[in-house]
């Protein structure tokens, strides 16, 4: 009797034994099933984000340049504001812009000047140049470039990235379930979404700078020009005769502009000595 017993309490609790373990296999798989999915999208969104990255950046390096160019040239013509327009046309048919312009028209002193900064695309950028030099005598011209493809590169890979987390945010909007969830990844997506477009404004404004060429063009009258370092004995003899013609002509100038004076101070000088004369027949 209590051999049967011991075997029927035995049995009991290898069946309780089997039914635990059964419960907490079945507990594991449900958990493993639920977290599958997830993994799989985390794992597909890096390897899209990653492909995304890689074909965007090959598409961007065969398209557009990573270098941005500035430059600076001076001009001396004989009309400055005609000059500016005729650079402004060609600038205008070569496929660029003018960012700004400004002309100067002096009316009693001063000679006339014009300024430009002249956005030209980088392919035409050598031509436009020539046509330009071309219009009058070059007084100094620089042109520099840095490479911005790191920039590039970086603003790329963030962009995909909040994309694809804008993408996820999305969907989760659509399978939230509660009012605090609903505000919640609003405010997330929002957020990403704002990032988003001030990354995108920065690598358009950056795509234009290397598309297009930022040259600034100032033009003078040859009299307003920057004086350069003689070059050579016979330069150095012509702007020493040049000089001594100048100040001999500013010389007359001055004199014509005290003479004036000088009659005035004579005029004084005589009623002060005639004052004196009268004062010393009175004594």
């Amino acid at each position: 009797m209590t051999t049967f017993v011991r075997l029927g309490a035995l049995a009991v609790m290898t069946a309780l034994c089997l039914s635990g373990c059964s419960t907490t296999i079945d507990s594991v798989s449900e958990d493993m099933a639920l977290s599958m999915p997830a993994m799989d999208v985390a794992e597909s969104s890096a390897v899209d984000m990653e492909m995304g990255m890689r074909e965007e950046s090959a598409a961007v390096s065969a398209t557009e340049p990573d270098v941005i160019t500035t430059g600076y040239l001076s001009l001396t013509v004989d009309t400055p504001s005609e000059s500016a327009t005729t650079i402004e046309n060609l600038v205008v048919s070569a496929g660029g812009r003018i960012a700004s312009r400004s002309d100067y028209t002096p009316v009693d002193y001063g000679t006339p000047s014009s300024y430009l900064e002249a956005r030209i695309p980088v392919d035409v950028l050598e031509p436009t140049l020539t046509q330009i030099k071309a219009l009058g005598t070059v007084q100094e011209i620089s042109v520099n470039s840095y490479d911005v493809s790191l920039q590039k590169v970086d603003l790329d890979a963030r962009i995909t990235v909040l994309e694809a987390a804008r993408e996820r945010l999305t969907q989760l909007l659509a399978t939230a379930e509660s009012t605090s969830d609903l505000i919640s990844i609003e405010t997330a997506l929002a957020d990403r979404q704002a990032e988003l477009d001030s990354l995108q404004s920065q690598r358009d404004y950056l795509s234009d700078q290397t598309l297009f060429a930022t040259i600034n063009i100032s033009l003078t009258t040859p009299e307003g020009a920057i004086t350069t370092e003689p070059d050579g004995f016979l330069d150095g003899l012509i702007r020493g005769l040049e000089s001594i013609v100048a100040f001999a002509l500013g010389t007359l100038v001055w004199m014509g502009i005290l003479l004036p004076w000088l009659g005035i101070v004579a005029v004084v000088i005589a009623i002060v000595m005639v004052v004196r004369v009268v004062r010393r027949r009175k004594a």
